[in-house]
């Protein structure tokens, strides 16, 4: 599509108690349906409830002053919870509040921004074009072009919200979910020195409690054994079910026992072009833009509990209290 043709999403109504709610949501497919109703519990009824008790608590929340109460936006955390109400809530306040603690990694997702631009067009982290047999949406990442001259953790950061946000509001991701494969042979000794182990634990107790996102699984390939050792103090942050998703690859040959090669980037073994998949997501990012800068627009009041629950996390990892876990290896 030409640029000057391009379509932008509007911007979402931000007021946490409209008059009138938008319900619009995408028809799922034959095998989102069924994902939907045997693992999410999800049918209409249940959906539509849920939707108005989530707006009803928002709508009264002291501390939401203001928030997308969208359907699509709304149901990102009541699936990736299994429409639990109590578990939905608490990861959309964390969500909020993470935007707010944490403004040098969640927000400024701007594909104009020219270090967004920049990370974009080099290939840091796309979604690629086609889905996996089981519906789910792969993301390809590449460290190594991450300069550590240029770019910070928080850029880093950015960028996953970025591919994230413009992908958490799909009806087949919230359903299906996603894959992600990264790949490490270009790390080096400067990147690792940009994560503190403040920020990996920062960033653990974001993705585990605020992030609406379904990872199925989570492939490392060419991991140098430096980057595996903070690989596994990262993991042992991670719950359990995540955990168990990750593996490591020592070649692609071996990750294409478990990820179909002919998804992946053609300079890693697969069909389509590096830059096809980019420019792709390139023109996702700009569809997205009106939407995704009116994410900072969003307002919530942190309280101190937010930082008392930190603490209390930190505190049970550094004990040891969170048990033992499988420790990453090579294939």
């Amino acid at each position: 599509m030409p640029s000057d043709e391009l379509v932008v999403l509007p911007v979402p109504n931000l007021d946490k108690a409209p008059a009138r709610y938008d319900n619009e949501i995408d028809e799922l497919d034959a095998h989102c349906q069924q994902l939907a109703r045997d693992f999410l519990r999800e049918n209409a009824t249940i959906r539509d409830q849920s939707l108005t008790q989530l707006r009803d608590w928002i709508a009264k929340h002291p501390n939401i002053k203001r928030c997308r109460t969208d359907a699509r936006f709304l149901l990102r955390f009541l699936r990736t919870k299994k429409y639990s109400f109590i578990n939905a809530s608490h990861m959309l306040e964390r969500y909020l509040a993470c935007r707010v603690v944490h403004p040098h990694w969640f927000k400024r997702l701007d594909i104009e921004d020219r270090e967004m631009c920049g990370l974009v067009e080099a290939g840091f982290l796309y979604p690629l074009l086609e889905k996996d047999a089981r519906g789910r949406t792969v993301i390809f990442g590449d460290a190594g072009t991450l300069d550590p001259k240029v770019y910070t953790v928080g850029h880093g950061s950015r960028m996953h919200m970025l591919v994230g946000e413009t992908l958490y509001d799909d009806a087949s991701v919230q359903c299906a979910g996603f894959v992600l494969v990264y790949d490490l042979s270009g790390i080096t000794m400067g990147m690792l020195g940009l994560v503190t182990l403040s920020d990996i634990r920062d960033l653990a107790t974001y993705l585990n409690n605020a992030v609406p996102m379904r990872i199925q699984e989570l492939h490392f390939v060419n991991t140098p054994s430096l980057a595996l050792k903070i690989a596994n103090y990262t993991l042992a942050l991670m719950n359990e079910k995540l955990r168990n998703r990750i593996m490591c690859h020592r070649s692609w040959e071996d990750l294409h026992k478990k990820v179909d090669k002919r998804l992946i980037p053609q300079e890693y073994g697969g069909k389509i072009p590096k830059e096809d998949h980019i420019a792709a997501f390139k023109q996702r990012c700009r569809i997205y833009r009106p939407q995704l800068l009116a994410l900072d627009e969003m307002d919530y009041e942190v309280g101190r509990d937010m930082d008392s629950c930190k603490k209390s996390h930190v505190a049970e990892i550094e004990t040891g209290t969170v048990g033992s876990f499988r420790k990453l290896q090579l294939d």
